[in-house]
């Protein structure tokens, strides 16, 4: 069990202008779990796991070689018990107390 990133997203077209390898390292530190499972080739599922303000965050399940099995079957477990579809984010307040 791992975050599935390590910071809040970055800002929509804050990485707009960068290289490649800029990119690439801007990734790495944003997701810097979720990268050497990828490398590896090694199984992993992303589940959600509540809000940060409103937007919403991730848990990753990881596993070795051949667990793919295991980890959707948690995952759908954790989908079913949890109901994360059901969930929202928190609203805005507006000056006068009411959903924005």
């Amino acid at each position: 069990l791992a975050p599935t990133t390590a910071t809040p997203p970055p800002a929509i077209g804050a990485l707009y202008r960068l290289g490649g390898l800029a990119t690439d390292r801007a990734m790495i530190a944003a997701c810097p779990y979720a990268w050497p499972w990828n490398v590896l080739g090694w199984p992993g599922v992303n589940v959600p796991a509540g809000f940060v303000g409103a937007l919403p965050v991730g848990a990753q399940l990881l596993g070795p070689a051949n667990s793919e099995l295991l980890l959707v079957s948690l995952a759908a477990q954790l989908e079913a018990e949890l109901r994360w579809h059901e969930r929202w984010p928190p609203q805005k307040k507006d000056a006068a107390g009411t959903a924005a």
